[in-house]
């Protein structure tokens, strides 16, 4: 279920396509762009979005992130049907942006115009993966909150959502010259905080990171999110192959349209394994209970939900098990 198709111009990528790096070959030949697309400059640019859900979906591209961003162009069609299918969001639309670090990379800030979930293969290839990032545990994340603080306008926004996938820690400050240089325009020097509090009150306050853990600095980098998010909005990616249900459930919590056990139930339905079950409801649980007006403090300790049994059972010997569509 939600595998695509109907809901997105290719389907998901079956499980038995995937190299042992995580991703299918297809990921690997579309997104072997090597240089990068002028259209998604940001220099002189604003982008306009009139739909009541835009969804801005800015992934880091710098080399610590691994395959992340060819695994997250192989569950894309899941992550578009799943939101229709399921109806987790009312009139979505999403600008994808690029991340990596104005101070070695050659395109650090590639900004996607917004397009129709089922149109976005269009933009993920014109998405330039430069591999880049100058290896001091913090990247230009602050200067794509500033693009779409100060240049994307969403009028009509009912449900907003800016979702964050990345690693590492951001700049404190942005510098006017630096400012200039890559929007074009006047610009005066301002605090990274100051722009993300700009860029919260835009999104209604659904600004999300999702966490891929960083060996060497992880706790120092999840408390400078925590602290400017909030705890709960700092999600922790499991492993790297379960990004759509972790952005999926955010959006399925948020919006109300399921509680953690109803989510948990969603995907036990388009044949998740109760693996990957625990490891996303181990992720949503601190959102979950922050929904609810409960402290992390009183967060129960992962357990099995009521509506679902993910514990271990006892498989038939010699009973192959059947394939279900949309398993990732």
């Amino acid at each position: 279920m939600g595998g695509g198709g109907t809901y997105y111009d290719r389907d998901v990528t079956d499980k038995t396509q995937r190299t042992s790096r995580g991703f299918s070959t297809v990921a690997e030949e579309k997104l072997s762009r090597d240089r990068a697309d002028p259209a998604l400059r940001p220099y002189k640019r604003k982008i306009i979005c009139n739909n009541k859900s835009p969804i801005v979906f800015a992934f880091d591209v710098t080399g610590s992130m691994g395959n992340l961003p060819k695994i997250i162009y192989d569950k894309m069609p899941m992550i578009a049907g799943q939101i229709v299918e399921q109806g987790y969001l009312d009139d979505p639309i999403v600008s994808l942006a690029a991340i990596g670090d104005i101070l070695c990379d050659e395109a650090p800030i590639q900004i996607g115009d917004f397009a129709l979930v089922r149109n976005l293969d269009e933009w993920l290839q014109r998405i330039w993966l430069e591999g880049g990032g100058g290896g001091h545990a913090k990247e230009s994340y602050e200067f794509t909150i500033y693009f779409y603080a100060r240049n994307c306008e969403i009028p009509n926004a009912e449900t907003p959502f800016f979702i964050i996938t990345g690693d590492e820690g951001f700049r404190e400050k942005l510098l006017a010259t630096d400012l200039r240089e890559r929007f074009g325009g006047e610009h005066e020097s301002i605090d990274s905080q100051t722009v993300f509090e700009e860029l919260k009150q835009k999104f209604q306050n659904n600004v999300f990171l999702v966490h891929r853990y960083y060996s060497g600095a992880d706790a120092k980098i999840v408390k400078q999110w925590e602290d400017t998010l909030g705890k709960e909005k700092v999600i922790r990616l499991g492993s790297d192959l379960a990004i759509a249900d972790t952005i999926l459930g955010i959006f399925a919590l948020v919006t109300g349209s399921r509680t953690l056990d109803e989510y948990l139930q969603d995907m036990k339905n388009r044949g998740q394994t109760r693996e990957r079950i625990a490891e996303v409801k181990k992720s949503l649980e601190p959102l979950a209970a922050s929904l609810q007006g409960i402290t992390r403090s009183k967060v129960r300790k992962p357990s099995v939900p009521e509506k679902i049994e993910i514990e271990e059972k006892e498989k038939p010997e010699a009973q192959p098990q059947k394939k279900k569509p949309g398993r990732l």
